[in-house]
């Protein structure tokens, strides 16, 4: 699993300041605060949020998905990061479609879930 006991407290502490900024934004909506600065602090929580999510990718395409690749199971990898995608349609997925795909054949079943072990 990408989430280690070496970077589980740096995410945590990522978290917690997205957590901040989401109080922040409650605290603000309930006071009546002026929207556009309401709407300032809703990005400060989005790109908290971003960055979070682009570390736990960087960890997991580095760890589980090099795991993955070596023990000949791309195809199971792939298809969970095009799910990912696809349920965040900000996001490039034509980009992700376009990587070559292992041949089916030589891969484990997508039901099987695990990462790096």
């Amino acid at each position: 699993m990408a989430i280690t006991d070496d970077n589980k407290e740096k995410l945590k502490n990522r978290l917690a300041k997205a957590m901040g900024h989401l109080n922040a934004v409650h605290r603000m909506v309930d006071e009546k605060k002026y929207c556009i600065d309401v709407l300032h602090q809703m990005k400060a929580v989005q790109s908290a949020l971003d960055k979070i999510s682009e570390e736990i990718l960087k960890q997991h395409l580095e760890t589980c998905v090099v795991e993955a690749v070596k023990n000949q199971d791309t195809q199971r990898v792939v298809e969970e990061l095009i799910l990912v995608f696809r349920r965040a349609p900000e996001l490039n997925l034509e980009t992700l479609l376009a990587l070559p795909v292992a041949d089916s054949r030589t891969t484990a079943p997508i039901a099987e879930k695990s990462c790096c072990h």
